[in-house]
């Protein structure tokens, strides 16, 4: 009966540490959700940060119209790029494979 009851107390033990195990498996993905979400945070401040200080404007919107504008900018260049340049590129291009 003694070897009955030393089963019986090391499978409550066991089941205990298995509780403990679980609880603090729960608090450590408790505090990784945490600390994921301060990461996050303080992620996305320095994002808004270099954005206020590459571009100079501290709202979203203002981001936005800022990024099209230089869009625009560079892409009239590249228009007026290819306008000027497309017939004597196109004789390069014709010469170098007939040559």
């Amino acid at each position: 009966m003694d070897i009955i009851s030393e089963i019986l107390e090391t499978d409550r033990l066991a089941e205990e540490k298995l509780e403990q195990a679980l609880q603090k498996r729960s608090e450590m993905l408790s505090t990784c959700q945490l600390e994921i979400d301060l990461i996050r945070l303080d992620a996305e401040e320095d994002a808004n940060n270099y954005r206020e200080k590459k571009l100079g404007v501290t709202d979203a919107a203002d981001a936005d119209k800022a990024l099209k504008k230089a869009e625009e900018a560079q892409l009239k260049a590249l228009a007026d790029a290819y306008e000027k340049n497309h017939e004597a590129w196109e004789k390069e291009i014709v010469a170098a494979i007939t040559g």
